[in-house]
């Protein structure tokens, strides 16, 4: 065997322990993650035609409600949900008054049932819907937000198709007759009309309103191991979604940031910062999920090896570190160096500060998201020229 196939043999097994390895620390990292960060369920209760599904569909991404796997977990309930979105919709078959003793003994049931060993089914928040077109409240909606209560669920009023939102009458009806029993009450159109005149002509545009502060709220009475999960699950329609996928973005952040950190704690030749990858793998494909975008773990290599365009994995870490450097006042090059602690930690918050922003303003733009564009767009901004 020749030197250069001897080199080159060993290059290759180099490439197999290094891609080993990375995979390994992912997947532990992903695992501790996970721990932490858990899904989201809402329950979602009302009268049939207050327009729940249309709600769901605006709130979340991926039109929830129509795209989602409707499953029946009781007479009265449907469970909904979709792979690649951690969030499950609870959603009774309408709260009708011939059959609310039914209804409301079905759901104070399944809300028990749920709270065993298994933390990822727990119920978290309850929307009860009302239309302000109904323009009354039902005794029986008020007793389902008080036998909600009891059992410790946060119950928020969530006032459909509204019409008129500054000094609405029925809002301060809905506040008095809810008053010590919820959280709160929002009023919201989740869908945008044209108004018209008796002669069919039209006379002004209802937009869609009140989602921001649903999203907001919504995400103020869920636990905070929930947050994470309902931010990815929004809609970038909305202004307030994309503020919480920035806000979990940087825990994001944060948690791997101090990952690297730990690596650095003994000082990691700059020849070896292979060892920083997996923390900047799970990070990017975290921030992606939350942004919105399906990325599994599976596709954590080849997506920060399209990122910089080189196919060696020892190379891989090197080519993001020297990049990143140049990109932090003071830090200059580092080839032959030592990565600190510290250092290890600020590159990669800067590649996930970098790579978050990057994902904002393409979804400021309107421009939906896909990744390899993303990573593109990323790449320009880090790789070494």
């Amino acid at each position: 065997m020749s030197d250069q196939d001897s080199s080159a043999g060993q290059e290759v097994e180099s490439g197999a322990a290094a891609a080993a390895f990375v995979a390994k620390e992912v997947t532990r990292l992903w695992k501790e993650w996970s721990e932490k960060n858990r899904r989201a369920n809402i329950l979602i209760a009302g009268k049939t035609g207050v327009g729940k599904s249309t709600l769901i569909n605006t709130v979340f991404r991926e039109n929830l409600a129509k795209t989602g796997n409707g499953r029946p977990v009781t007479q009265k309930i449907e469970e909904i949900s979709k792979a690649g979105v951690p969030i499950t919709i609870l959603d009774t078959k309408g709260l009708e008054l011939a059959d609310f003793e039914v209804i409301r003994n079905d759901i104070i049931s399944e809300i028990e049932a749920r709270r065993g060993e298994n933390a990822e089914t727990y119920v978290h928040v309850a929307w009860l819907c009302i239309s302000e077109g109904s323009a009354r409240i039902e005794d029986a909606e008020i007793e389902l937000a008080i036998a909600l209560k009891a059992i410790g669920i946060k119950v928020m009023i969530i006032v459909t198709k509204v019409s008129r939102f500054k000094d609405n009458s029925f809002e301060k009806v809905v506040r008095e007759q809810f008053s010590g029993i919820t959280a709160d009450v929002v009023l919201t159109r989740a869908l945008s009309e044209d108004v018209y005149d008796d002669d069919d002509r039209i006379t002004g545009h209802l937009e869609v309103r009140g989602i921001d502060q649903l999203l907001d709220l919504t995400n103020t009475y869920l636990p905070e191991s929930q947050r994470h999960a309902f931010a990815n699950a929004t809609s970038l329609k909305h202004k307030k979604a994309l503020e919480l996928k920035r806000g979990e973005a940087k825990s994001v952040i944060t948690f791997f940031s101090g990952a690297a950190a730990t690596v650095g704690a003994t000082p990691i030749p700059f020849s070896d910062a292979i060892a920083l990858v997996p923390m900047q793998i799970g990070m990017i494909i975290k921030i992606s999920q939350v942004y919105g975008m399906n990325v599994s773990r599976e596709a954590a290599l080849p997506v920060l090896a399209s990122l910089t365009g080189i196919s060696g994995t020892s190379m891989l870490g090197r080519t993001i570190v020297s990049g990143l450097l140049k990109m932090i006042p003071g830090a200059g090059s580092f080839v032959g160096g030592a990565i600190s602690a510290t250092t290890a930690a600020t590159l990669t918050s800067a590649l996930g500060n970098l790579y978050a922003s990057t994902l904002s303003e393409i979804s400021e733009r309107g421009e939906e998201l896909q990744l390899t564009s993303a990573l593109n767009a990323l790449k320009r901004k880090i790789k070494p020229q």
